[in-house]
């Protein structure tokens, strides 16, 4: 089935609490996100929290025995019986509600997916017992107000259409079923289910943020790229081993050991990853929306080579005109082509603009140039409308970001400034498009951003403090030499 809305964009900020090392932090996205900080700090909660809490809240908030469905009407001044009978004979019902209450009814509804995911999602995310996350929980605040014209339509394969409109006094629900056979008994029972789970998507739509796909890099993606063959092994020998205990008398009291001996635990984010590498030879079979921009060729040019994806192998493959050609299978490769084999993959072939691209520290196994121009290929993904969120500990990257935010104004000589230090005229990001956040103290510190770039106080620290052992250490040595 296919909608359509025209949504506005609102600001959202996410809430974490009780999450690992995090007291309480709060979260607002931009066009890229950055949180840096040390070891240990809550970095990877938040991300993981926030993957998991975007890529299901459509679950949660339609299931139905959860009472987001079962309150969802109550602001209609009609019975949902007696609406659904007037959509099925007139083809249309309406009742009257003003922007205020509609506001107050998507304020709740959000606080209590929140919460629903909280308590129920959390530990599936995680794969861990839900009293690890007993007091864990991610709350949502947005500043939006209901707009004054809004439109939903769902159309069905079997040729039924619901549409859902407010006009800023009153919510209108049409119906058309263009199917030659209808009995309406089981088109009641059908549209009592799909009106409130609509008026529900309908309430939340305009929220940008929840709109989001995500797509997850893992700090897990170097060792994925290694086993998903045997983790594809494991799972072939799963269904084989249960195939043979149809036979098997007491196989009831040995399912659950088999599955604790031949299966691992993962985290969702972790599973996501592992499940896209193992499929990549059907993603092969599609197009991004990012493909005409090439995207994906700027990190051919840092690894000098690029992927080929089969029915059997991953294989890492040198450009023509690199000096040293090779054709050799991913796992053989280094960890810095393992490690950006998928986000390759995922801009040739999956990327779309609605997705919140996740990366745990992008900086592993890169070396520092590596580094430096892996913030260029950041910058021109948020150009083209990808959303990116990092957690890093790179103080390369950060540096050669805050010369990308520079390079976003105007001054004079620039486009010397641009050649002489071997930028593109397209490398730039403006500093209004970032959100940069360090993890420390069991919460998440804003850090300023300007026309000069990021302040990132973690790094800068640990920088004056080694120069400054540098220069202690190399002044004791001047002056033992003199003394000699």
């Amino acid at each position: 089935m296919q909608s359509s809305d025209s949504p506005r964009t609102a600001s959202v900020k996410f809430r974490f609490k009780n999450l690992g090392p995090v007291k309480e932090a709060d979260l607002e996205l931009g066009d890229l996100t950055i949180i840096a900080g040390r070891n240990n700090t809550g970095k990877t909660y938040m991300v993981y929290t926030l993957y998991g809490y975007l890529k299901t809240w459509r679950e949660y908030l339609l299931r139905k025995d959860d009472s987001l469905l079962r309150h969802s009407l109550k602001v209609a001044s009609v019975t949902l019986e007696d609406l659904i009978r007037e959509v099925i004979t007139e083809g249309q019902a309406r009742w009257k509600v003003d922007r205020d209450t509609l506001d107050k009814e998507r304020a709740r509804v959000i606080q209590e997916l929140a919460q629903e995911y909280s308590k129920r999602g959390l530990p599936r995310v995680f794969n861990s017992l839900q009293e690890t996350f007993e007091t864990a929980s991610i709350e949502t605040e947005f500043s939006s107000e209901f707009l004054e014209y809004r439109r939903y339509n769902i159309n069905f394969r079997t040729g039924r259409v619901i549409s859902m409109e407010y006009n800023g006094s009153e919510i209108v629900v049409s119906y058309q079923n263009n199917q030659s056979e209808r009995d309406t008994s089981v088109e009641i029972l059908s549209l009592g289910g799909l009106i409130p789970s609509i008026y529900l998507l309908f309430l939340v739509r305009g929220i940008a943020e929840l709109e989001r796909v995500p797509f997850i890099l893992s700090a897990e993606r170097f060792f994925i790229s290694l086993f998903y063959k045997e983790l594809d092994f494991t799972r072939s020998e799963v269904v084989r081993l249960l195939q043979q205990m149809e036979d098997v008398k007491d196989w009831e009291s040995s399912f659950p050991s088999l599955l604790t001996d031949r299966t691992s635990r993962y985290a969702l984010p972790i599973k996501d990853n592992i499940d896209f590498t193992r499929n990549i030879s059907d993603h092969s079979r599609k197009k991004s929306g990012f493909s005409e921009g090439n995207s994906f060729e700027e990190i051919v040019d840092m690894l000098g080579g690029y992927f080929e994806s089969t029915d059997d192998d991953i294989r890492f493959i040198s450009k023509k005109n690199n000096d040293s050609s090779f054709d050799m299978p991913l796992h053989l490769a280094s960890s810095s082509a393992r490690g950006l084999s998928d986000l390759y993959f995922f801009l040739r072939y999956v990327a779309h603009g609605r997705h919140l691209l996740i990366i745990d520290e992008p900086e592993s196994h890169l070396d520092t140039a590596n580094q430096m121009q892996f913030a260029r290929v950041m910058a021109k993904l948020v150009r083209a409308g990808v959303k990116v969120l990092i957690t890093t500990h790179s103080d390369y990257l950060i540096k050669e970001m805050n010369n990308l935010i520079m390079l976003s104004k105007t001054f004079k000589n620039k486009e010397s400034v641009i050649k002489r230090h071997k930028y593109k005229s397209d490398d730039f990001i403006s500093p209004d498009s970032i959100r940069a956040y360090v993890a420390e103290g069991h919460t998440l510190t804003p850090c300023i951003i300007n026309q000069f770039g990021i302040e990132m106080p973690v790094f800068d620290k640990t920088i004056d403090d080694i120069n400054r052992a540098s220069n202690d250490l190399a002044s004791r040595l001047i002056i033992e030499e003199e003394e000699e």
